[in-house]
């Protein structure tokens, strides 16, 4: 069986994101200095992070 290769920090997925949404990521980043690459980055990672917290308070069984 052939292995899958290690992820690298290079490695990405294309999405569809509306070009007005994306229009207003840019404008945000560009008066922040930062790169839209990042900006989705982070905003999927607190997206995580937050959902990994909401589940955390729902009692277990």
């Amino acid at each position: 069986m052939s292995e899958k290769p290690e992820a690298t920090v290079d490695d990405c997925i294309c999405t569809d994101i509306p070009k007005a949404l994306y229009d207003r990521v840019e404008d945000y980043c560009k008066s922040r200095g930062i790169a839209p690459s990042e900006f989705i980055f982070d905003a999927i990672s607190e997206k995580l992070f937050s959902i990994h917290r909401e589940r955390r308070r729902k009692p277990r069984l």
